[in-house]
């Protein structure tokens, strides 16, 4: 009956998140409209964490019970505690890349972070806009924008596409002449 409680999110989460990703879907990562353009991050990734979430709950449920009828001397308590904090977290992480946009429209755009309320950042002031290496494996360029009077910064991912963005803004005597991009 204890293992209920644990096996319940660990095959209930990702069957939300499977659920929302498909009614969420978008197929195109990229609109462009007669009056702005909309980016976001790319299905592929965010399908990818969806299974991967849907892989280590059934796995973490499978070993839970193997571990219940003597398989394994693990406590399975720990076990699925240890699976259900890996979706907690895979959760987090997909619902940061499903809230993360850019809207750029021709005077201004709109970023809406990960964390936080979405942000207007108007074109003419811009301070500067300098390349950032993420920390991540993935290689790609970060552009952390500037604006006058401001102490904050934005970033935009590289994992969106930057070059249409930065066409868009049309402000290249603000970019970082020293980046490697």
């Amino acid at each position: 009956m204890s293992d209920l409680v644990f096996i319940v999110p660990a095959l209930g989460i990702p069957a939300l998140v499977s659920a929302l990703e498909w009614t969420l879907l978008n197929d195109i990562v990229e609109r462009h409209h007669s009056h702005h353009d909309t980016y976001r991050v790319s299905n592929t990734l965010t399908h990818t964490l969806v299974m991967v979430m849907v892989f280590m709950g059934f796995l973490g449920v499978v070993l839970g019970w193997l571990c219940n009828v003597g398989v394994f001397r693990a406590n399975s308590h720990v076990l699925l505690a240890f699976f259900l904090s890996f979706l907690g977290v895979s959760l987090l992480i997909w619902t940061w890349l499903h809230r993360y946009k850019v809207v750029t429209y021709d005077d201004c755009m709109h970023i809406t972070p990960p964390i936080g309320t979405r942000r207007t950042i108007r074109y003419d002031e811009i301070e500067s806009m300098e390349w950032h290496r993420s920390k991540s494996l993935l290689g790609y360029e970060n552009l952390r924008v500037r604006v006058k009077g401001s102490y904050w910064c934005v970033t935009l991912w590289g994992m969106l596409d930057l070059e249409q963005i930065l066409m868009r803004i049309n402000r290249y005597d603000a970019i970082d002449s020293e980046g490697v991009y």
